[in-house]
């Protein structure tokens, strides 16, 4: 039989056997090589990992509660305006209804004759809040619809009509 290639070099007196046991022991135990990260490395990324998701996920609902708030603070001046700005509807005994669309209804509003003139030309309207219909002045109302932009609600303001005490009145009954 054949001498191994390591015999044979020990034979010829290249290599001694102290290099030959060296060489043995490391063919048998093998390189130890870090297959991956370590357990520390690994560590650290997860809990820097979750560190990230968690801020992000904090900022989220800063923006949110934030967002929240201000709704809620617009309208609460809302409610303050219209409270301060409140029309009266009139007299009980003296109101006729005012009509006006309502999501797909037209609804009847119970106000004095002056109200309704008012309601009709444009210098007053008419808001929602909290179940209830209020009416404000114009610019009031105008300063609420731009507080609740976005929200849903209810608000219904006439067209202001111009006067015009210059042009003399057209009748009602001519024909063009």
């Amino acid at each position: 039989m054949s001498k191994s290639l390591q015999d044979q070099l020990l034979a010829l007196g290249v290599a001694d056997k102290k290099k030959a046991k060296q060489a043995k022991h490391q063919q048998r135990v093998g390189p130890k090589e870090a297959k991956g990260p370590g357990v520390q490395e690994s560590l650290q990324e997860a809990q820097q990992k979750a560190r990230n998701e968690k801020k992000v996920r904090d900022q989220t609902l800063a923006t949110e509660r934030k967002a929240k708030r201000l709704r809620a603070e617009k309208l609460a001046q809302v409610r303050d305006m219209v409270k301060s700005n409140l029309i009266d509807r009139g007299n009980d005994a003296q109101r006729v209804d005012f009509r006006f669309p309502y999501g797909k209804k037209i609804r009847p509003f119970p106000v004095s004759s002056d109200v309704r003139d008012r309601l009709a030309r444009g210098m007053i309207g008419l808001i929602e809040l909290d179940g209830a219909i209020c009416i404000v002045p114009r610019d009031v109302l105008e300063k609420c619809i731009e507080r609740l932009e976005g929200r849903e609600i209810f608000s219904h303001l006439a067209k202001l009509e111009v006067q015009d005490d210059d042009y003399p009145r057209i009748p009602d009954d001519l024909d063009w």
